[in-house]
């Protein structure tokens, strides 16, 4: 584990870090976010209405929607941005092609950066990554994650910063046009960890067959991992199965959403999705009340950051359906797993 303290926390150690984060970081979006400020009022309270985890329920969720509504020409971020221009520290754009609507930007800090540079490490590290391990990061030019990732031209610190690995970065924004030299490049490195998605991987094992190979003879990867992000399937149970005989090696599951720096990841016991709790307050909620569901129970997948203090999100309906489980993982971690339907 990358940090045992913290991913093995107790429960109700979890729980009073979360209040005590949220007791914050509610009061913060009130005072400097012209959006929260808007729209707890309309909802009829105000941060020191939260005093335990159950009072979350009383504040209303926040949909793309709503951010989409506030945004104009003059104010590109809709009332969220809680902090000055000098401390921005990059601009992250949508994580879907936005055409006819206003898009979805969000800002981050410095510190925002290096809190997620953390939570992707704990994530690589739970799944295998150590030292001189080669990975392969598939992933689209306005992608936030390589710069978490990737040391290759840069100043900051980065996972790779971290744990000294060799990085083979594929750009896949045209999917047809870069398959190509994606098939070529993983048949020439073949990485120890590949991370893709499920269409861009079914693309490049189309490739192969062109050649009269296949992924496991030409690839040999040792874990694969999967993002699930807008555009891109979920890997669900009948698709591991079928990359796991195509492919061989370990398939993982990634929760990318792209709002919110919010990432979620299966370990090696493909037990659901394991989500930071320290930096996320993460629901399931009746999609029509925004009320919590009891634990296990089917709702819409929401989240809060705990941390960020750019374009926070308080309540986000994501507009997935999930369960979740607190119960300890056979790893030994105790944070949240996310079980996406």
């Amino acid at each position: 584990m990358w940090r045992r303290n913290i991913e093995t926390m107790p429960r109700k150690e979890i729980e009073k870090l979360q209040e005590e984060s949220l007791k914050k970081q509610l009061k913060y979006v009130y005072d400097n976010t012209r959006f929260y400020h808007k729209k707890f009022k309309e909802a009829g309270v105000k941060p020191e209405d939260f005093k335990t985890l159950k009072d979350i329920k009383k504040f209303p969720l926040t949909t793309k929607q709503d951010i989409k509504k506030e945004v104009t020409t003059d104010d590109p971020f809709g009332g969220r941005c809680a902090i000055p221009r000098d401390k921005i520290w990059g601009i992250t754009a949508p994580p879907e092609p936005e055409i006819e609507e206003p898009p979805i930007m969000s800002i981050s800090t410095e510190y925002e950066r290096e809190v997620l540079v953390d939570h992707l490490t704990r994530h690589l590290v739970m799944i295998g990554l150590s030292s001189g391990d080669v990975l392969e990061l598939q992933a689209t030019q306005w992608e936030s994650i390589a710069a978490l990732i990737e040391g290759h031209f840069r100043v900051r610190r980065t996972v790779q910063s971290l744990i000294p690995f060799t990085s083979i970065p594929i750009e896949n924004t045209l999917f047809l046009l870069d398959a190509p030299r994606a098939t070529y490049l993983t048949k020439f490195f073949k990485p120890d960890i590949i991370i893709t998605t499920v269409d861009y991987a079914k693309l490049m094992a189309q490739e192969l067959e062109k050649e009269k190979s296949d992924p496991k003879t030409a690839f040999q990867p040792k874990i694969v991992v999967h993002r699930f992000r807008p555009g891109s399937p979920l890997l669900d149970e009948e698709t591991r199965e079928e990359f796991k005989k195509t492919w061989g090696g370990t398939h993982l599951s990634m929760i990318d959403m792209g709002y919110g720096g919010f990432y979620a990841m299966e370990c090696l016991q493909c037990n659901g999705h394991h989500a930071w709790e320290d930096g996320f307050l993460v629901e399931t909620v009746d999609p029509e009340t925004g009320q919590p569901v009891n634990p296990g129970e089917r709702g819409m997948l929401v989240f809060t950051n705990l941390y960020a203090e750019a374009t926070p999100l308080v309540r986000f309906a994501t507009g997935h359906n999930a369960r979740l489980d607190t119960n300890p993982c056979g790893c030994g971690r105790t944070h949240v797993r996310i079980f996406l339907e």
